[in-house]
């Protein structure tokens, strides 16, 4: 039945341990054989992520809310909607992501309610690719997009 198919999302909670090196293991082995040299990593705050497969997509994000080196709020919301078939992950300045976001989501309401029909992923994207570019970058939204609707899944 269609209600197992749409059970909300579990949020998942990762705490790692503080004795626990973030390279994995078989790389740290390798290194100390010589075999390869790792990469250097930097931590730069936000995770989102999304995967597209042959059903739907699959957005996910952290919910830790940073400033500089400072975590500001242990619980942000990074998922947004913006319509029933469209979802984004914003990083970047909250602020800017939340007004893109809230800014696209009215316009597209309004659109889906004068035309009656499922708004598409691509008048998104389109719209607020142009929304972007107007600012000049002076908006510090970086969003990745999710949805469904008539032509099969987007990511």
């Amino acid at each position: 039945p269609p209600s197992k198919l749409l059970r909300p999302a579990r949020r998942l909670r990762f705490y790692p341990h503080p004795e626990v090196d973030p390279i994995p293991l078989r790389n740290k082995l390798l290194e100390e054989k010589k075999a390869i040299k790792s990469l250097s990593y930097k931590k730069t705050g936000t995770t989102i992520v999304g995967v597209k497969f042959a059903e739907g997509v699959v957005l996910a994000a952290d919910t830790r809310a940073t400033g500089g080196s400072i975590v500001v709020e242990k619980n942000c919301e990074k998922i947004h909607y913006i319509a029933p078939n469209i979802y984004a992950c914003g990083a970047g300045t909250a602020a800017d992501t939340q007004f893109v976001n809230l800014f696209m989501s009215s316009n597209l309401e309004l659109q889906r309610l004068n035309s009656g029909r499922q708004t598409r992923v691509s008048s998104y994207i389109t719209s607020t690719a142009s929304l972007l570019y107007r600012y000049q970058g002076h908006l510090g939204a970086y969003l990745i997009v999710g949805g469904y609707d008539v032509l099969g899944a987007h990511l």
